[in-house]
């Protein structure tokens, strides 16, 4: 119950959730979704390690915790920016876009509540990419300082 969509769920509304989706368990190396993809599935990372990569093929992130994972193409309908590969043996709960959209219209307040988690969880993740981007900024400003005070001549530093 430590997932991040569920939060503030009765037992029972947990139930529902689970009982519109899918369990699936993915392979060591199935890809779970493409990059510049349109897919409106919403999946909750149960069990397993998942690896999360660029478009390029660069790996961002291992996922191995409970979390939410697809909340940017349920929330706009746009291209994923990453590609999701199972690692080892991994266990994912699928929320199909139709699935979800029958829960809004039977059950609103689940509906709602999903809506201002997934907003929380998007929250989040850009909180911490924001202190990430403080962290490498500050890192790059010491770099280029020790670089002027070792080559101070060298272009690369203009």
């Amino acid at each position: 119950m430590r997932i991040e969509l569920f939060e503030g769920f009765d037992y029972a509304q947990v139930e529902k959730i689970m009982a519109i989706g899918t369990q699936r368990i993915l392979a060591p190396g199935a890809v779970l979704s493409e990059s510049e993809t349109v897919d409106e599935n919403l999946c909750v990372f149960l069990e397993g390690k998942l690896r999360i990569e660029s478009a390029d093929g660069v790996t961002l992130s291992d996922v191995t915790k409970v979390r939410v994972l697809g909340e940017m193409g349920v929330l706009t309908g746009q291209a994923r920016s990453s590609r999701v590969v199972a690692e080892s043996s991994t266990t994912i709960l699928e929320l199909t876009s139709d699935a979800s959209h029958s829960l809004v219209g039977e059950n609103p307040e689940i509906a709602q509540r999903m809506l201002t988690n997934l907003c929380t969880v998007v929250y989040s993740r850009m909180h911490n990419v924001n202190r990430e981007m403080v962290e490498l900024r500050t890192e790059r400003d010491a770099l280029r300082q020790r670089m002027n005070e070792v080559a101070p001549d060298d272009p690369l530093l203009k």
